[in-house]
C-alpha cells in the first residue's frame, strides 16, 4: 500500500450509492484529488452515521459483503463497516476486503461497543495482509490511544464534532493535540462534518495529518452530479496544501 501523504485528503462514499454506475464514475473522478477513499459497506443499521449517510445506506438495495462483489477499489481504499454486522466473521470480512483491493477495514463501533474483539479484528486484518485502522471517540482513555498506536495502524481516526462557522471550537483543537501526544507519529485522521475549505484548513493547522470529507461531498454528488462533487473536493485539496 502507498504511504499516506501529510497533509492528506480522504473522501467517504457508501458503496454503490446513488447507483453502481455513478459510484464508479465518482471513484474514477477523485483519483489525483483524494489520497484515500473510505467505502461504506451498506448496512441496515448505520448507527453512528449522520442522517444523510444513513439515508444512503438505506437506499442501496444490496447490503453487506454482497455489495462488494465485482468491485475493484482504487489504491488506498479503506472499507468502513460496523463490527456488530461482522462479529465472529472478521476473517470473512478481511478476505472480502483483500479481494476487492482494500488496504484496511475501519469499524467505528468496535472500540465503543465491542472492545473485547479488538485483538480478533487486528489478527484477521493481518492474516489477509491488511493494516488495521481504528476509530477513536472524541473522549477516549489515554491508555487506549497508546495501545492502538502500538498495533502500528495505517491511521487512527479521531471522531470530532464542530459547530457551524469557520473557526473550530477550542475543544476540537485540544482533542487533536491530545490524541497526537498519545499516538506519537501514527497517522492521525480527523473528520467532523467538513463543509468548507476553511474548516479543512483549520483541522490540518490543529495537527491532523489528514481529514475525511463525507456528507458535504455526497450532497453535492446527489444535487449536482460528479462534477459538482469533484469541484468541491478540489477546493478542499487546495485549502490544505
Amino acid at each position: 500500500m502507498a504511504a499516506l501523504p501529510r497533509p492528506g485528503l480522504g473522501v467517504y462514499i457508501t458503496a454503490n450509492w446513488p447507483n453502481r454506475d455513478v459510484f464508479a464514475k465518482f471513484l474514477d473522478a477523485v483519483k489525483g484529488i483524494a489520497d484515500f477513499v473510505e467505502i461504506g459497506i451498506p448496512t441496515d443499521n448505520p448507527k453512528y452515521d449522520g442522517p444523510f449517510i444513513r439515508s444512503s445506506h438505506r437506499s442501496v438495495q444490496v447490503k453487506g459483503l454482497d455489495a462488494l462483489r465485482g468491485l475493484r477499489l482504487p489504491e488506498n481504499a479503506v472499507l468502513m463497516g460496523y463490527a456488530e454486522d461482522f462479529a465472529g466473521r472478521f476473517d470473512e470480512l478481511a478476505r472480502a476486503a483483500a479481494e476487492a483491493g482494500a488496504v484496511s477495514v475501519l469499524l467505528p463501533d468496535l472500540l465503543i461497543d465491542m472492545p473485547e474483539m479488538l485483538d480478533a479484528y487486528v489478527a484477521a486484518m493481518r492474516r489477509e495482509g491488511l493494516a488495521p485502522t481504528f476509530f477513536l471517540p472524541g473522549k477516549f482513555p489515554y491508555a487506549l490511544a497508546e495501545r492502538l498506536a502500538g498495533y502500528g495502524p495505517l491511521f487512527i481516526y479521531v471522531g470530532l464534532y464542530a459547530a457551524t462557522g469557520i473557526k473550530l471550537p477550542v475543544y476540537v483543537e485540544r482533542n487533536i493535540k491530545l490524541a497526537r501526544s498519545h499516538i506519537g507519529g501514527i497517522y492521525l485522521v480527523a473528520g467532523f462534518a467538513i463543509d468548507s475549505p476553511d474548516k479543512a484548513r483549520a483541522l490540518i493547522e490543529a495537527g491532523a495529518d489528514g481529514l475525511v470529507v463525507g456528507t458535504a461531498a455526497m450532497r453535492r454528488l446527489a444535487e449536482g452530479g460528479v462534477k459538482a462533487a469533484v469541484d468541491f473536493l478540489s477546493e478542499i485539496r487546495r485549502a490544505i496544501k
